[in-house]
């Protein structure tokens, strides 16, 4: 007889391909004994290997053209993204572990609760899945893009052009010879970032993206407080169900603040790099002719406010638990409880955000900051050319 499939299975089966995928890149942290590893190793050796070969590039061309600078920072800004993604998951093993397993656990525990929260559950598993699929292709769409071009030019115009501005010694791209191998090694690194980065974000997709769902069982277990409370208002579950309404709030409130521990340094290289890139970007576009520039520009800003969404969506949900204790019947309650909401109301307040380096919050108005900045920088810089 076949089982019936509960919310934690596809939990667990999402979980498991997440393990599968970072495990490509040697950081299963999942993993209860995961220690660092040759897999972990030779990918930092390769991005040593990148980055040994943009300098080569740079004091290759130099002395004939300063651009150069910003041809090779645009690319190496996505291998210092990858650097910093990948250590920060090295640093913090065990607290990766246990959100996990904390989310694996509440899926356990509330799918037998109830049929409403079973159903809710299941929404969180299709909507993760949406997530992680979208995430997927992102990335890959990012790496299409950037071969697209330079390809393209090569069979409708005959011009060369690399995909990233990063050549290797020894060998010449001025060749045939020279040039198919820069090109393969390009479309390696490219994919190999593209995946890598993915790897490194799932984690970000996976937790982010539960912070946001927390709201949902919120609501329905002030739903079910509600509904005692028009049966009976001195019924006694009325404050077992307080009690576990604020602790719910405030492992939220918790959850929140891990995810800002483990995430400050990858959350910073994403935004800072992505900034940085697009800005290097037109800078070169104002200064020179470089194809691929348009395509990398435009999955830089794709890159920025992916993550921007995210954190906007972490807004809005504490704004919705604000309202949701604010909708709390309190008038029905005694002294003791109301004093509890009224401490819940208190610590709702001051907003737990994922932040960006501590400073700003990590939200599409912030992405929407330093779009303008860079567009002033720009403008500036075009002012002066003139």
């Amino acid at each position: 007889m076949q089982t019936e499939t509960r919310p934690s299975d596809n939990f667990h089966k999402l979980l498991r391909i997440i393990r599968l995928s970072s495990s490509l890149i040697g950081v299963d942290i999942i993993d209860e004994n995961y220690k660092f590893n040759y897999v972990v190793a030779f990918v930092l050796l390769a991005i040593a290997w990148n980055y040994m070969c943009s300098i080569y590039t740079i004091c290759k061309d130099l002395t004939t053209d300063w651009t150069v600078l910003l041809d090779v920072f645009s690319p190496i800004s996505c291998a210092t993204q990858g650097v910093v993604k990948m250590c920060s998951l090295i640093l913090y093993p065990k607290l990766y572990r246990e959100l996990a397993l904390d989310l694996l656990e509440i899926y356990k525990k509330y799918q037998v609760v109830g049929p409403n929260y079973e159903a809710k559950l299941f929404e969180w598993n299709k909507s993760m899945k949406k997530i992680l699929i979208i995430g997927g292709l992102v990335y890959f769409v990012s790496a299409l893009l950037a071969l697209v071009t330079p390809l393209f030019l090569y069979i409708y115009k005959g011009e060369r052009h690399l995909i990233i501005m990063c050549q290797m010694p020894y060998v010449d791209v001025a060749t045939d010879h020279g040039y198919f191998i820069t090109i393969g090694y390009n479309v390696l690194c490219v994919f190999v970032a593209a995946f890598g980065l993915y790897g490194a974000d799932l984690y970000v997709f996976l937790f982010l993206t539960h912070s946001i769902f927390f709201y949902d069982i919120f609501a329905l277990k002030v739903g079910d407080l509600h509904k005692i409370l028009h049966e009976n208002n001195k019924d006694k579950r009325i404050k077992s169900l307080i009690n576990d309404i604020t602790e719910w709030h405030q492992y939220y409130l918790e959850f929140n603040d891990k995810c800002n521990v483990i995430f400050f340094w990858s959350i910073t290289a994403h935004v800072l790099c992505t900034t940085l890139g697009i800005l290097s970007t037109l800078l070169i576009i104002m200064l020179k002719y470089w194809p691929g520039a348009y395509p990398y520009i435009f999955v830089c800003f794709v890159w920025l406010y992916m993550y921007c969404i995210l954190g906007t969506r972490v807004e809005i949900c504490i704004d919705q638990f604000c309202d949701g204790i604010y909708d709390i019947n309190w008038y029905d309650l005694d002294v003791s409880d109301q004093k509890t909401v009224s401490l819940m109301l208190m610590e709702s307040q001051v907003p737990r955000v994922i932040t960006i380096a501590g400073i700003e919050p990590l939200s599409v108005n912030t992405a929407l900051k330093i779009t303008r900045s860079i567009y002033s920088l720009v403008m500036m810089v075009m002012q002066f050319n003139e």
